[in-house]
């Protein structure tokens, strides 16, 4: 292993003295996976969905943003820039009328070289003022279709399909998964600028059954929306599926929301009110009908929904009393989305989840305030928890969240914040404000205080607990450019939990530290060196005593990144990361990730890619689990989490047929030296390997 290691930190020391090409940083892919990167480093999840994020990247690089149309809300929406970079453009168009040049930007404040590099993809100048046209020729010719399906499965043989007998089938009904292991998604949407969007998914997870059994009608999930806006008064409508998202997401926000990160404005949120629905996550969604309404400095939103959602169920009605047979109580969601045995099945669609509200914005040039109100009602009574630690939580089957929301620039401090309540339960409320001390430096100030009797299951504001309750805390960040050539990005953010926690039984408090410093000479070679450490406390398992005592779960993460181009067409990326783990019992571990990656991209005539990554990593257990992004499929995403010993690799090699379309493999394995099997349960392998294939064909016309 040491031997490796010294190869690989040899080979990309030596070439990246040689990379002094002049490359092509409007690279589209290498833009969007820098940005994506950056928002989901610190999410610390294998199962996330960044499909709004990356569709909206893609319509910008397909359709420039033209910067002399550009509203404060379309730039947001490239999450490129912060909120003085877009105030400095903004006044920059008031004071001159109009952009002449994209070298403009080089003279505005906050706007230098590295900045506009990352932008440049998505972006334009050009004198065309006009409104869009909505008549049927301009749609039928400026229109966009678009449709994928997407194979994928597990090559290794999985405890779920193999073999069983009739009689151990019948005894134990769930020792086996009813479908094929193969998994399917198929999609299509019709986008017509920012005014169009009709859209239609199918999918079927590994293991569900497809025109048989539980599934008759096909595909498990199906998902559509018929969308129409951003003309006239009308900015959005909807019919059909779609996501929700006001102020800094506590009162009222479905679909991803980020976090902390080494990006620290990224701690104020920028709404997307309501959009369509393009995913397939089986949960985090909207189904019905909403719409804003535009009135000079007012906004107002109206939405409703009502779908059925899975739920454990601890008692059915067998009275036949309720017309559509759901149950009437439930213990807790089931937010997986697979229905791959009888007892997954039980849970599907268990009980209906109803939900009615709104939001009202005024907005002043550089204030807003905005007031949001949700209805939620529940089919199946809500059972009251066991766990002592959700002792103070509300389960009302219906409740009212209601609260105000608020944003100001004034000269070099952004502040923003809001507060919520629930009619049942208790109140949760944040603030928070970025402030530009120098061209060069910035500051933030975070502050959070989510009451343990608060309870919001449409919420979803920063904070360290995975739902907005029993936390309080207070995060700085700070900010320095001390050069044009380096960076400093660090923050520091203490929280307590007045109440107990899963797996923590008593009150507790913790810590989270964050410093990187990133150099970057030039257009082609770039890196940077990140500490992070984290305090929490647990529980100490294995004890006698009778009531279970806590201690603190200690993390640190080392990190040395760096990418360079050696030409056009070659780019390579490497990290090494080490981690320290102490945990409550006292045990120490420690472990490290290090890969290599290769991103070979020939501009003419071929109109092939391959990306290749090769990673070693060896970690003594889950505790020390290291997380890395990786490229993917279109539209497919792959954060996953590095543990125990061995090596990883995946190989993406596409095709683009010009006009009409694109294909994409992916294949990937794990290999773990010190492991005869992986996987649990009905996902176990007899093998220290784990293979996965993608094969995707998208059609454009």
């Amino acid at each position: 292993m040491k031997k490796w290691f010294l190869i690989f930190v040899f080979s990309a020391a030596f070439l990246s003295g040689k990379a002094q090409y002049n490359g092509d940083d409007g690279d589209k892919q290498s833009a969007i996976d820098q940005i994506i990167e950056l928002v989901s480093e610190n999410l610390e999840s294998e199962n996330l969905d960044f499909t709004t994020l990356l569709e909206d990247l893609n319509f910008f690089y397909e359709r420039p943003l033209n910067l002399n149309k550009a509203t404060r809300e379309d730039l947001q929406r490239l999450l490129i820039l912060d909120d003085f970079q877009i105030q400095a453009l903004l006044e920059h168009k008031m004071r001159t009328g109009r952009i002449l040049s994209l070298y403009e930007l080089q003279g505005l404040e906050g706007w230098d070289l590295n900045l506009i590099a990352s932008v440049l993809p998505f972006i334009k100048v050009t004198d065309d003022g006009s409104r869009p046209r909505l008549d049927w020729q301009s749609i039928k010719n400026e229109g966009k279709h678009e449709a994928f399906v997407r194979f994928q499965g597990v090559v290794e043989d999985q405890e779920g399909y193999l073999p069983i007998d009739d009689s151990t089938l019948a005894t134990s009904p769930n020792r086996r998964y009813l479908g094929s292991p193969m998994k399917v998604l198929t999609r299509y949407r019709f986008r017509y600028l920012n005014n169009i969007s009709i859209g239609l998914t199918a999918e079927k997870d590994a293991g569900e059954e497809f025109l048989q059994g539980s599934n008759p009608q096909g595909f498990d999930f199906y998902s559509g929306h018929v969308y129409f806006g951003n003309y006239g008064t009308l900015k959005h409508a909807i019919v059909g599926d779609y996501q929700a998202q006001f102020g800094q997401g506590l009162n009222y926000w479905t679909g991803l929301a980020f976090g902390k990160s080494a990006n620290i404005a990224g701690i104020k949120r920028t709404a997307r009110e309501i959009v369509p629905y393009t995913s397939a996550d089986e949960n985090n969604f909207m189904r019905g009908a909403a719409a804003t309404l535009q009135f000079s400095k007012l906004e107002v939103t109206g939405f409703v929904s009502s779908k059925m959602v899975d739920a454990n169920i601890t008692n059915t009605d067998t009275t036949g009393g309720n017309d559509e047979g759901l149950v009437s109580e439930f213990s807790s969601f089931q937010l997986s989305g697979f229905h791959r045995t009888p007892s997954e099945l039980e849970d599907k669609d268990a009980i209906r989840e109803t939900n009615a509200g709104g939001h009202v914005r005024y907005i002043q040039d550089q204030f807003q305030v905005g007031f949001t109100g949700a209805y939620t009602n529940y089919s199946g009574n809500i059972g009251g928890s066991s766990s002592l630690y959700r002792k103070f939580e509300p389960f009302s089957k219906s409740f009212f969240v209601g609260g105000f929301d608020y944003q100001f620039l004034i000269r070099n401090i952004i502040g923003f914040g809001e507060v919520s309540s629930r009619s049942d339960g208790g109140n949760a409320m944040l603030n928070g404000a970025i402030i530009s001390l120098d061209p060069k430096l910035d500051v933030s100030v975070f502050q959070r205080s989510y009451a343990a009797n608060y309870s919001n299951p449409r919420g979803n504001a920063i904070g360290e607990n995975s739902r907005n309750n029993n936390e309080s805390g207070v995060y700085m960040g700070v900010s320095s450019k001390f050069t044009t050539r380096w960076t400093f990005n660090g923050y520091m953010d203490l929280f307590k939990f007045d109440w107990l926690r899963f797996r923590t039984d008593a009150p507790s408090n913790g810590k989270e530290y964050l410093a990187q410093l990133e150099y970057k000479p030039t257009r082609t070679f770039s890196a940077y060196v990140r500490y992070r450490f984290e305090d929490k406390y647990e529980n100490v398992s294995g004890t006698d005593q009778a009531t279970t005592p806590i201690a603190v779960l200690h993390r640190q993460w080392y990190r040395l990144n760096w990418q360079y181009s050696i030409n056009k067409t070659l780019t390579l990326r490497n990290r090494i990361e080490m981690v320290s783990v102490t945990l409550p019992t006292g045990a120490n571990e420690r472990g490290y990730l290090l890969y290599q990656d290769l991103v070979y991209s020939p501009k003419w005539p071929a109109k092939y890619q391959i990306k290749l990554r090769y990673a070693l990593f060896d970690t003594k257990s889950y505790n020390g689990r290291i997380y890395a992004y990786e490229h993917d499929v279109l539209y497919s995403f792959s954060v996953p989490a590095y543990y125990f010993r061995g090596s990883r690799f995946y190989l993406i090699t596409s095709y683009d047929f010009a006009r009409w379309g694109d294909i994409t493999v992916r294949v990937s394995q794990t290999y773990y030296s010190n492991q005869k099997e992986n996987g649990s349960a009905l996902n176990t392998i007899e093998a220290p390997t784990r293979t996965e294939v993608k094969v995707q064909l998208r059609v454009r016309f």
